[in-house]
């Protein structure tokens, strides 16, 4: 019989490296612990299971984050909160529909809002900026409206025509006929037959044959006015005949027939013809009337030395009138140069821009305020007609 084997005790046995490794049976394995259980390992084993461990904790780590990416991304819906800038061809279809549904209501200040989210990250796309120029153009905000225009004008088709119509009105709206006249003088697909726009802007630049020869016969108020600026006023009276009685008045007015312009005036109705009553006022002096309207009220303080009161009235205005509608501006401007927040040199330069018919109230306003002959007769010397 052969001996029994030698019972020694584990430590030593793995001190004197007789234990085989339970992975690759080399001598001289060591007890490692992996998971809850012991295995004898020799260390080069040892060294590749840690390593592998690794490798697979990594692979683990990575699988989940990448899981969790895809599930967040997938949950993001229109409806969340925060979604942050939308791609560039994200609105080209729902968005820009709700926009132009938002502009079909007249609800231009969402529209604006709805607009200008987009416009952040996209401030040059030309259709984002045509729309932008036609919502500020609803609100009457016509000068803001100009720097969108003139991006959707630049980028060139589809929007260039477009753009170019609103651009002209604008410019025109806001006075500046001579800047408005490049973008509606040519002929394009949009206003090939309808020429009024042009012929409004050779108005406010004094071509009234020009604009006689392509104001259509219904545009009443364009022909009239080119009549009476060329002197041809019976001609004018007969055009109207009793059409249009405010028409009538403004042309009495300008023949220094004031008594009689008042009378048509009083039959008519409307913004236009408080509008025509108070300048009537002023140029016929009943200083009376013009304190229904602070505006008018601080010219009238102004015609009778009352420098304290026009300021007042200044005050009342700027505060009752948004400084984005553009059919005051020009009111406003005056108005600030009043209470001091412009100069006469701000004054100066809007009024080299103007046409005569916008530059002319500017300037007799600067004679007012400040006293100086010098601006009275450049008022007299650019009123047109």
């Amino acid at each position: 019989m052969g001996n029994p084997p030698e019972n020694i005790p584990l430590n030593e046995a793995v001190a004197r490296g007789i234990i085989p490794c339970s992975s690759c049976g080399a001598s001289g394995a060591d007890v490692r612990k992996i998971g809850d259980k012991n295995h004898f390992l020799c260390s080069k084993c040892a060294r590749r299971g840690r390593v592998w461990t690794f490798i697979l904790v990594a692979l683990t780590i990575l699988v989940v984050a990448l899981g969790g990416y895809v599930l967040h991304t997938r949950s993001r819906t229109p409806s969340d909160p925060n979604p942050g800038p939308p791609p560039k061809d994200a609105m080209t279809e729902s968005a820009s529909k709700d926009i132009v549904a938002l502009m079909d209501s007249k609800r231009w200040a969402e529209a604006r809002i709805r607009l200008q989210g987009y416009l952040e990250p996209m401030p040059k796309r030309a259709d984002l900026n045509l729309l932008m120029g036609k919502c500020l153009m609803g609100l009457k905000a016509y000068d803001l409206a100009v720097p969108y225009l003139k991006i959707a004008h630049e980028a060139g088709p589809p929007t260039r025509d477009q753009a170019a119509l609103w651009l002209g009105l604008a410019l025109k709206t806001i006075g500046y006929a001579a800047e408005a006249l490049p973008y509606v003088e040519p002929v394009t697909e949009l206003n090939q037959g309808r020429r009024d726009d042009l012929a409004e802007v050779y108005l406010d630049l004094e071509r009234y044959e020009d604009a006689l020869k392509i104001l259509s016969e219904g545009a009443l108020w364009g022909r009239h006015r080119a009549l009476v600026y060329l002197g041809r006023g019976e001609e004018a009276k007969k055009l109207i005949g009793d059409r249009d009685p405010f028409m009538l008045a403004v042309q009495l007015r300008e023949e220094g027939d004031f008594a009689g312009a008042a009378t048509l005036l009083a039959g008519t109705s409307g913004d236009r013809r408080k509008s025509a009553e108070m300048s009537l006022a002023v140029e016929s002096g009943d200083l009376a009337k013009l304190e229904d309207d602070a505006f008018f009220r601080a010219i009238g303080a102004l015609l009778s030395g009352q420098k304290d009161k026009a300021k007042a009235a200044a005050w009342e205005f700027l505060a009752k009138t948004d400084k984005e509608f553009a059919p005051l501006r020009l009111e406003r401007m005056m108005m600030r140069h009043l209470i001091g927040e412009l100069k006469d040199a701000d004054l100066e330069a809007e009024v080299r821009r103007l046409s005569r018919f916008h530059a002319n109230d500017v300037l007799f306003y600067l004679a007012l305020a400040t006293g100086d002959r010098a601006w009275a007769e450049k008022a007299a010397a650019s009123t047109p007609g």
